[in-house]
């Protein structure tokens, strides 16, 4: 079991709402993909979302429960303009594994599962009710200067954790909250092929002709279903290939290679990019 840092408790854990009206004038959300090293909890309470994980869409109706760890690359649409509210917290995995006590591991349902699957529960009206009221218990910590509120805020954190792992680990615990769009038609074969494809040549132009797909008709289709670019989708998806091969002791040098980029200069920037630090950085801490 890891220490507990109660310094870092506002750096380890990052909670947020969000009540709101989506319009041209004020977009709710980033038309980038994410990819963080924190773990995420994403409860959705009101508003007609999708969520584009990996390389499928979900629908997410509200009273949806979302987890995702630091290795899936996922993207919220919001496919309408009614109001959209919601609850996010974010948390860093090492924090979580410091209470891992009396056999009960906090992070079982966040990676004892395949990469982009059973990332979403539909909850019922009582487990609605339920995880709204320990985020009002956050909510209520994070904003409180008395002496007590970062341990306030670490009991609602091991709280969230707890209900989130009873729910994801039941066998009746709630709905597979993934029905909704879907991918349709040749989108679907494109994400296959970008990753069968990761190392080689995924310029839209090729993905265009293996797939028989117009290069226009791809850009345009894949904006409108996801909410973002075939291009940032494609950097995404090689900056977390390169994070887990550099967590397993691959060079930087042969993980750019590896992961398709090509120039290491190349490799660097998009990676710095993506994640805010360099390869080298990454693998160091990682080899600690």
């Amino acid at each position: 079991m890891s220490s507990f840092d109660s310094e870092n408790i506002d750096d380890s854990i990052l909670f947020s709402l969000k009540n709101d009206f989506p319009s041209e004038h004020k977009p709710l959300f980033n038309d980038l993909p994410l990819l963080h090293e924190e773990f995420e909890v994403f409860f959705v309470a009101a508003g007609e979302v999708s969520w584009f994980i990996e390389n499928e869409m979900h629908g997410a109706e509200p009273g949806s429960l979302i987890i995702f760890n630091n290795r899936e690359v996922h993207k919220l649409h919001i496919r309408s303009n009614k109001r959209f509210e919601r609850a996010k917290l974010l948390f860093r995995p090492d924090l979580a594994r410091s209470f891992e006590v009396f056999g009960c591991d906090l992070l079982s349902c966040f990676v004892d599962r395949p990469k982009g699957k059973g990332n979403i529960r539909r909850l019922s009206a009582q487990q609605s009710m339920d995880i709204m009221k320990l985020f009002d218990k956050m909510g209520q910590a994070c904003a409180s200067a008395a002496p007590e509120a970062k341990l306030r805020k670490v009991v609602a954190f091991l709280e969230i954790l707890m209900f989130t792992n009873r729910v994801f680990g039941a066998d009746d615990g709630g709905e597979e909250g993934e029905g909704g769009p879907g991918l349709r038609g040749p989108l679907a074969s494109v994400l296959d092929y970008v990753d069968d494809n990761l190392a080689g040549d995924l310029s839209l132009e090729t993905i265009g002709q293996k797939c028989g797909i117009s290069l226009y008709h791809l850009c345009r289709i894949f904006k409108k279903e996801t909410g973002s670019t075939l291009h940032n989708y494609i950097l995404y998806k090689r900056v977390a290939e390169a994070q887990r091969l550099l967590g397993e002791g691959w060079k930087p040098g042969q993980v750019s290679a590896m992961c398709g980029f090509g120039a290491m200069s190349r490799f660097v920037a998009a990676f710095r990019k993506v994640t805010g630090t360099s390869p080298s950085a990454f693998a160091k801490r990682k080899s600690v």
